[in-house]
């Protein structure tokens, strides 16, 4: 079997930022609007990307115009993160994500995040994430259907129809 050829193409000048941005007139978060939907810090701004009940797994754009931290957490399930800017790392391990790095975290590990300035990650999370206290125990439980309960608790307050296109 001969090899494939490779053929030239024309080289895409589309970031990989572009490809998040919604199509104009769905009720999505802005940067203002996402300061008040807060995941788990003042400074941290989630924006939904998909809801897929399915497989109970949700897929999120987290960014920060700040240094912070975000909580020690559990996760559950699988969690994969795709750095689209910045640079993000947890406390307990050595590595940094940067741009274009790709992270495949396992089910049941416990670490605390840190995202840089200017920092914008996709995750897709699978399962339930546990947050907790700064004694280590359980403050909070979150899923598919409780993160979706505060994107349309948001949404209702800030009068915007929520994007029923994120659900799979």
């Amino acid at each position: 079997m001969a090899p494939a050829q490779t053929q030239d193409t024309p080289e895409n000048t589309q970031k990989s930022s572009d490809l998040l941005e919604h199509p104009k007139g769905e009720s999505v978060l802005t940067d203002k609007d996402r300061k008040a939907l807060v995941f788990t810090d003042k400074h941290s701004s989630p924006d939904p990307l998909r809801f897929e009940t399915r497989s109970g797994s949700f897929v999120i754009g987290l960014r920060t115009p700040v240094d912070c931290w975000l909580g020690k957490h559990r996760h559950r399930g699988t969690v994969t993160a795709v750095t689209l800017s910045g640079n993000w790392r947890y406390k307990e391990y050595d590595w940094v994500a940067g741009p274009g790095d790709y992270v495949v975290e396992n089910p049941g590990t416990i670490h605390t995040l840190f995202m840089g300035a200017g920092a914008e990650v996709v995750f897709t999370i699978t399962g339930s994430l546990e947050f907790f206290n700064d004694d280590d125990s359980l403050r909070e439980t979150m899923d598919i259907f409780s993160f979706a309960e505060l994107y349309y608790d948001h949404c209702k307050e800030k009068g915007v129809e929520p994007n029923e296109k994120l659900w799979y």
